[in-house]
């Protein structure tokens, strides 16, 4: 499969015409649309990320945080040129997907969260039209100190914790990345925990006040399984090598 036939894949089966998104979603820079033999995949492209793909002789790289967005300047300089000289040079086409990847139901960030912290009973929450935007589950991890370590473990990184919660947890909420502002929505969904990658000032009174408690465990940390069982999908159903490269960031 070409380049162009594997994004076609892809938006596929992600459904991105589902998506109202500030950002496109799918192709984002085109390529010499080559037959590709090895997908790179990460988090956020970067130059680092597009230059290790190159030097892995990558054909095509798909991320989760592309290069455009709706907020983004529009004067092509800088960093930006960078990328896009490197990209343009090599031949390799670079595609993103985001709001897409973040709550498909199988191969989402949410879902690949939630299965990898052991949530139970999943149900979503937080609908806007027909896509859900959060995942809700029980868990057997009862304390919010026994849920804080299976999630620091996972992640590799300390997570900052709002303990205002009960002392018996039995629902746990998720919306991976930036997503603080979905605590009311998990609040109401009727969620002990909730599980998200950002923190904002007024979650702090927000868990105090309704009892319950909030795990911020980072944007980047809490958004790399989705996209890495993008690639794995890749391999299974074209028939292709994929390569997850880590560019690692503390937010």
């Amino acid at each position: 499969m070409n380049q162009i036939e594997i994004i076609t894949f892809c938006n596929e089966l992600l459904a991105i015409d589902d998506f109202k998104d500030y950002c496109p979603n799918g192709l984002q820079v085109e390529g010499d649309n080559r037959q590709v033999k090895h997908v790179a995949t990460g988090v956020s492209i970067s130059l680092e990320l597009i230059e290790k793909a190159i030097q892995a002789d990558a054909d095509l790289i798909i991320t989760h945080h592309g290069l455009i967005w709706d907020n983004a300047e529009r004067i092509i300089r800088g960093p930006m040129k960078q990328k896009l000289r490197l990209l343009l040079d090599s031949g390799i086409a670079a595609a993103a997907y985001h709001l897409p990847l973040d709550f498909h139901p199988e191969i989402g960030n949410n879902v690949q969260l939630a299965a990898r912290i052991g949530l139970l009973d999943l149900q979503p929450f937080a609908h806007i039209g027909k896509v859900a935007q959060g995942i809700m589950g029980t868990t057997t991890l009862k304390s919010i100190d026994a849920l804080a370590t299976k999630v620091s473990t996972l992640l590799e990184r300390e997570p900052q914790i709002l303990p205002y919660g009960p002392d018996v947890i039995e629902k746990v909420a998720i919306v991976t990345g930036g997503a603080q502002s979905y605590f009311q929505d998990a609040i109401e969904a009727g969620a002990d925990c909730f599980i998200t990658g950002e923190i904002s000032e007024q979650n702090f009174t927000m868990s105090r006040e309704y009892g319950v408690h909030f795990i911020s465990a980072g944007h980047y940390s809490t958004e790399t399984f989705g996209i890495q069982a993008l690639g794995e999908r890749l391999e299974s159903s074209c028939q292709l090598e994929s390569h997850f490269i880590p560019i690692l960031n503390p937010i």
